[in-house]
C-alpha cells in the first residue's frame, strides 16, 4: 500500500539543521520526532520509488556545503544511513517518480 508518507530532515524554529524524521499514518496523522538518522540538510529531494519505497537525496547544510547523500526509506517508513558520492553535490532540486 502506498498510503502513508514522512517528512524528513530541514531548519528548526532555532535555525538548526535537523535530522527530524515524522511518519504520517495512512489516516493522516503525523508521529512524534524521531531524529538521529542520516545527516541534517535543507532543500534536499524525495521520490517514490519501487511501489512502496523512497530516498531522499543532496541538500545543503545551510549554504556553506552541498551534499551527495542519499538515504534510502524501507517500505515500513524506516530511513537508512547516509549514502555519498553519487551525482554532484546541489541543492533546490525535485524529485519524482517515472516508469510503469
Amino acid at each position: 500500500d502506498k498510503n502513508k508518507a514522512i517528512f524528513a530532515f530541514g531548519v528548526t524554529s532555532g535555525g538548526s539543521v535537523s535530522n527530524i524524521t515524522n511518519l504520517v499514518s495512512n489516516t493522516g496523522v503525523v508521529a512524534t520526532d524521531n531524529s538521529g538518522i542520516g545527516s541534517g540538510r535543507v532543500q534536499a529531494a524525495a521520490a517514490s520509488y519501487g511501489g512502496n519505497k523512497a530516498i531522499f537525496g543532496y541538500g545543503t547544510d545551510s549554504y556553506s556545503t552541498y551534499y551527495t547523500l542519499t538515504n534510502l526509506v524501507s517500505d515500513i517508513g524506516v530511513i537508512a544511513s547516509d549514502t555519498t558520492g553519487v551525482g554532484t553535490a546541489r541543492s533546490g532540486l525535485a524529485g519524482a517518480s517515472y516508469g510503469p
